[in-house]
């Protein structure tokens, strides 16, 4: 059954130790820039919204779908980029339905959650607890990425996604 990162925005503190220690993790530095989870954050009438953006691993996949160099694929049942075809067009990136497939700061290539081979190193270190690995049923796949959308644009969040157009 395929495994992927809910996301509980409520208990967020927006800490953003989960987008450090995956770049630590993946790349050996601390760059938030760097990593496959971005916390977007909004501040409003003295109210703090943080929202976690991860990959929820969808299938099909939108953004599989959309690169045209065919350098997203399943490894298994995790989505993998092969960094050798990828052309940094962010085709991928504006696939996703909510935001969470991003370009890398550094390597100009796409950057996704591949689960830290799995041990999501995001789950472990969240304090806040409002990361979890879990397994998907078919039914509730399309719930989890239409809640991330959802929230992003009832927040009106979408400004704040990294490397993501407007809608």
């Amino acid at each position: 059954m395929p495994h992927f990162i809910a996301v509980d925005h409520v208990p967020c503190t927006g800490c953003k130790a989960c987008e450090v220690v995956c770049s630590l993790y993946h790349f050996g530095e601390c760059n938030p820039g760097r990593s496959a989870i971005h916390v977007v954050r909004r501040e409003r009438d003295g109210l703090v919204l943080c929202l976690p953006l991860v990959c929820q691993q969808c299938e099909p996949a939108p953004c599989i779908e959309a690169c045209p160099t065919e350098a997203l694929s399943r490894d298994g049942v995790i989505l993998a980029i092969d960094e050798a075809k990828c052309s940094a067009c962010g085709d991928c990136a504006q696939a996703c339905p909510a935001g969470c497939i991003f370009m890398d700061s550094a390597g100009m290539v796409a950057i996704c959650c591949d689960l830290c081979g799995g041990q999501p190193q995001c789950v472990l270190t969240c304090h806040a607890q409002c990361l979890t690995e879990v397994d998907r049923d078919e039914a509730s796949q399309k719930q989890d990425v239409e809640y991330l959308a959802s929230l992003l644009e009832q927040e009106g969040l979408w400004g704040c996604v990294p490397g993501k157009v407007v809608r």
